[in-house]
C-alpha cells in the first residue's frame, strides 16, 4: 500500500506544479500541451486525490480549467 500512497503523492505534486506553471507559460503551444497533460492527470487520478491538499494558486487554475470538481475527497 505504501507504493500506492507514494504514487498518489507524486500525482498530486505533478498536478499542483502544472497548475501553478500554466498561468506563467508564454508559449501558446507549450501552454496547450501543459493543459492537456494536466487534464489527463486529473482525469486519470484525480478522484483519489484529496482536493484539500492543493494550494490556492493551483486551486484557482484547476477551477479556471473546470477540473476542480474532478478531484476527490481522497483518503483522510
Amino acid at each position: 500500500m505504501a507504493a500506492d500512497s507514494h504514487q498518489r503523492w507524486l500525482d498530486q505534486q505533478a498536478i499542483e506544479r502544472l497548475a501553478q506553471h500554466i498561468p506563467f507559460e508564454s508559449d501558446p503551444q507549450t501552454k496547450a500541451e501543459c493543459i492537456e497533460m494536466l487534464r489527463g492527470l486529473v482525469l486519470r487520478t484525480g478522484r483519489s486525490i484529496n482536493r484539500e491538499l492543493f494550494g490556492f494558486e493551483a486551486e484557482q487554475e484547476l477551477r479556471r480549467l473546470g477540473l476542480w470538481e474532478r478531484l476527490g475527497e481522497g483518503e483522510r
